[in-house]
């Protein structure tokens, strides 16, 4: 059969998988993910993770038809469930493709499943902030992140690792990603500045409202002046 072709996003995902990993893919849907990373010789071995029974058969279906049941192990479970921390040996895992609550409900209910020692490649489809938050309260260092547009959505991805030292972010590292704001690539400029023009016309629209809830008004004045605090240091 052809290679696998990834997305965008997945591929974005996927350049931060170290070489010769033994990766946990965490709904992993169709297994695309360990597949190429398998045929591309850079991984050991995988555990593709599913939840739901179709897109489990799906997966070990294609691990068949690609002849890797040597190398990928399609397993049904609840998020980390999947995974033996003393058998495994994993040392990669992707959660990628969900919202950004599901993710940290996945991690904090498997943390018994963690070895400690885990890259964790993170991709939220919406409030990556609550995953940075995580990861900060659970001893991990953010130690990159990118950023990729593909069919009229923005994706960011996280990749952290645990650390002894406790790290703190501020509110703005939490909303816009520590390394990102530092990056400042493309894709991150254009998100802000289509948020920063969606957040000035929601707060236009609660202006005029009869009984705009000031709770409301105050949060999204509040994130405008953060995102224009970091857009000043585009100049």
């Amino acid at each position: 059969m052809s290679g696998i072709h990834l997305s965008k996003r997945l591929a974005t995902v996927a350049q931060f998988v170290p070489e010769n990993s033994r990766l946990a893919d965490i709904g992993s849907d169709h297994a695309f993910l360990p597949i190429y990373l398998s045929q591309q010789k850079r991984i050991q071995a995988a555990v593709a993770g599913e939840v739901i029974t179709g897109p489990f058969e799906i997966a070990h279906q294609h691990v068949q038809n690609y002849g890797l049941q040597t190398t990928i192990d399609v397993r049904l479970g609840d998020g980390l469930e999947v995974l033996s921390p003393t058998d495994d040996g994993i040392d990669c895992i992707v959660i990628a493709g969900m919202g950004g609550l599901l993710i940290t409900e996945i991690l904090e209910r498997g943390q018994q499943h963690l070895n400690g020692h885990e890259r964790l490649i993170l991709q939220a489809n919406i409030t990556e902030p609550a995953v940075r938050e995580w990861l900060m309260n659970h001893d991990y260092q953010i130690i990159d992140e990118d950023i990729v547009a593909e069919e009229n959505h923005i994706y960011e991805v996280i990749v952290a690792e645990p650390t002894v030292t406790p790290v703190r972010y501020t509110e703005s590292q939490l909303l816009f990603g520590p390394v990102l704001m530092q990056k400042k690539p493309t894709d991150f400029i254009t998100k802000w500045t289509q948020m920063w023009t969606k957040r000035q016309h929601l707060l236009g629209q609660l202006e005029q409202a009869q009984s705009a809830p000031v709770a409301k008004v105050q949060e999204v004045q509040h994130e405008l002046q953060l995102i224009e605090e970091m857009m000043a240091t585009w100049q």
